[in-house]
């Protein structure tokens, strides 16, 4: 089974440095095939055939503890539930070239019911947003607009530090990578 692991908030803006080769080489270590990586903000995919969602959370804290000395979090979604959560994508998750389109991963610690609460105040005319299993999917206007938005002050709510967030690009890439 594949494994996608997203970590939240690493190498970005020079900040929190985890090298993906190096990593990489970790995954393996611990007993991971075919460790690889989409870009270098936290995107890896490994493969296992014996462990579950829940074994390789936890070799990834491991890993992530031992050889790093800031706090890293994490998400694992398998394969299959990857591959089914963007099955469900709403048919207006990119649809609109002015709209930036966003994949929240929810971290494993998160209240989904909270987050749906919070979510449920979001101006339609600005932004749509899509709740799934695992992932909210979020598209809100950017070239105009934009400080309407909820999402332009996503960073000052409770819930940002619950997701790790991928752009539709990137969202789309992994879903490849697992099918290749």
């Amino acid at each position: 089974m594949q494994f996608i692991i997203l970590l939240r908030g690493v190498n970005v803006g020079g900040k929190n440095r985890v090298p993906m080769s190096d990593l990489k080489q970790y995954l393996t270590k611990a007993g991971f095939a075919n460790a690889r990586s989409h870009i270098n903000s936290g995107n890896l995919i490994v493969e296992s055939e014996k462990d579950s969602e829940k074994d390789v959370l936890e070799k990834c804290r491991k890993i992530l503890s031992d050889n790093f000395v800031f706090p890293i979090d994490v998400v694992i979604i398998s394969d299959e539930k990857y591959q089914t959560e963007l099955a469900s994508i709403p048919f207006w998750w990119g649809e609109d070239e002015d709209y930036r389109h966003n994949a929240l991963f929810l971290l494993p610690s998160v209240n989904k019911k909270e987050i749906a609460e919070l979510l449920s105040i979001i101006n339609t005319d600005y932004e749509k947003v899509y709740i799934g299993e695992q992932v909210i999917f979020w598209s809100s206007s950017f070239k105009q607009n934009y400080s309407k938005t909820y999402y332009s002050k996503l960073a000052s709510q409770p819930f940002y530090k619950k997701v790790t967030i991928r752009n539709r690009n990137t969202t789309l890439k992994l879903l490849k990578f697992l099918e290749n």
